[in-house]
């Protein structure tokens, strides 16, 4: 039930989804958490947005907001304050309208999700404009809880930098971004030595037999990291 598109006064150089019902991108999320499998899904980036007519200027908070989305691959999401810094890039990327047009989308609220598929949890990171940033974890039930410890903030980076080093998935709106060498190499090395031995947490790599929980998706990500990039 979304749409495809390019909101040309939305963000510059990101292309985005309109949702039909506000919020559908993050409840069919939601639902499909227990149906994940291996690694699951991107990053996800929903925003809440209002139009603001040039001439009369409603009061906001009268206006109907619109849900907006796009995939993201490689984005920094290691901690909460890594995620505020990206939508603090979307707030300036926001498109001045031009002269002749009748009005200008406002941001008014951004979500961002990350899959962790060591806990099977989606963590998620909301921020309201103007407002406070609120972290959160939704389990396939339903269940939310407000507090999210570090561990597992780190495990669904963790997740997210495995996802970044395979094959970008056939989505409308994805947006890559790749990483620096010796950042990426730092940080995956650290995380993935961490949680080394939660690997098989994660399934087996795709053709590996199940009794082989050596080869999961840890194990064999990091082997295919190291022939990519010549390590020993």
């Amino acid at each position: 039930s979304f749409e495809a598109g390019e909101d040309m006064e939305c963000l510059e150089s990101t292309q985005e989804n309109v949702e039909k019902a506000l919020g559908e991108a993050l409840t069919a999320r939601s639902i499909a958490i227990d149906y994940y499998s291996g690694l699951g899904p991107p990053d996800l980036c929903c925003l809440d947005k209002i139009y603001l007519r040039a001439w009369l200027p409603p009061d906001p908070t009268t206006v109907t907001p619109s849900g907006f989305y796009h995939w993201l691959v490689g984005v920094d999401c290691s901690c909460p304050a890594a995620v505020s810094t990206y939508f603090d890039s979307i707030l300036r990327a926001q498109a001045k309208a031009s002269w002749y047009a009748s009005g200008e989308h406002k941001v008014i609220k951004a979500t961002f999700a990350v899959y962790n598929a060591f806990k099977r949890v989606d963590v998620r990171c909301e921020a309201k404009f103007p407002g406070k940033v609120r972290t959160y974890m939704v389990d396939g039930k339903g269940a939310c809880t407000e507090e999210v410890p570090n561990a597992v903030w780190e495990e669904a980076y963790l997740c997210s930098l495995i996802r970044s080093q395979q094959a970008l998935p056939n989505l409308p709106s994805i947006k890559f971004f790749p990483s620096h060498p010796m950042a990426f190499d730092d940080i995956y090395m650290t995380l993935a030595d961490r949680y080394f031995w939660e690997g098989s947490k994660l399934g087996n790599a795709p053709g590996e037999p199940l009794d082989h929980e050596h080869m999961n998706l840890l194990t064999v990500s990091l082997c295919d990291y190291f022939k990519s990039n010549f390590r020993p």
